[in-house]
């Protein structure tokens, strides 16, 4: 079922169908402002997924925009940077400048997150910068700080996982679902030349994360891993991640720990 995206650009036309106003407080309602076809196709569709009772509205320019701020009144608007016929921080800038909107929380769709632009609105929290604007899972977690997203039954937020020595992982060339975390035994990771060889990679130890790549590159399995003794590990699925991590700062701290120490290993590798 393609979402239901409504553009309304002739604003004599009445809007029937739709709850005009700010009297429906169960709507949630969204107007994407945006010159990307593409984009509002893929925002609708993960806004509609993830967020109940969804309507979503979009414009290219501010004619059409201040039509449907006035007459929708929306929870939220998520605005391009760059515009067919203009900037989205001009844009921004009369949506906050008038007091009607005060209650509009306002995303901006843009690779780089200036936050001296609209500093204080984003200290507040009311600007939001969406640094990865075509990613389901970061336009979720932004629009989660003004919205509640569907509750998610289906997917834990881990799991713990038991291997025993020589069970394998996973795999190289897998798919990326799921990061773990060491708590007890050790792993080894290795991947195949062109004659079949394991070229080994690299051992990894409790406390560190393994997988965890897959999750910001968004790759299949660049090596494969199996146990060396019997291993015991939190297996978080890629999309409870971010929400894990942030929620216990020790497996940050783990993360982070682990990252540092394979980019040592990298740049040791270079020149040595």
């Amino acid at each position: 079922m393609s979402p239901s995206v409504v553009c309304l650009k002739d604003p004599r036309k009445t809007m029937e169908g739709f709850d005009m106003g700010r009297n429906d407080q169960k709507k949630n309602t969204f107007l994407i402002i945006s010159g990307d076809k593409t984009r509002i196709h893929k925002c609708t569709e993960g806004l509609q997924r993830n967020f109940e009772n969804c309507s979503v509205f979009h414009g290219s320019e501010w004619f059409e925009a201040k039509y449907k701020l006035d007459n929708v009144h929306p929870k939220a608007v998520l605005v391009d940077e760059y515009l067919p016929k203009g900037s989205g921080f001009d844009i921004v800038s009369k949506i906050l400048k008038e007091k009607n909107n005060d209650d509009i929380a306002i995303i901006i769709m843009s690779y780089v997150a200036d936050h001296d632009i609209f500093k204080h609105e984003v200290a507040s929290g009311r600007v939001q910068f969406l640094t990865e604007p075509d990613r389901e899972k970061a336009l979720v977690d932004c629009v989660a700080k003004i919205i509640s997203p569907k509750a998610d039954t289906n997917q834990p937020q881990y799991e713990l996982k038991q291997l025993q020595p020589g069970d394998v992982l996973f795999k190289e060339g897998d798919i990326t679902e799921v990061a773990y975390i060491v708590k007890k035994g050790s792993l080894r990771a290795y991947s195949e030349d062109s004659n079949g060889d394991k070229v080994m990679l690299g051992e990894i130890l409790p406390g560190e994360f393994v997988g965890e790549m897959g999750h910001f590159n968004h790759e299949p399995r660049s090596a494969t891993v199996e146990a060396i003794t019997e291993v015991e590990l939190i297996a978080i699925p890629n999309g409870s991640l971010d929400n894990v991590i942030f929620a216990r700062p020790s497996w940050a701290k783990a993360l982070v720990k682990t990252l540092s120490q394979r980019l040592k290993k990298a740049n040791k590798a270079l020149t040595g």
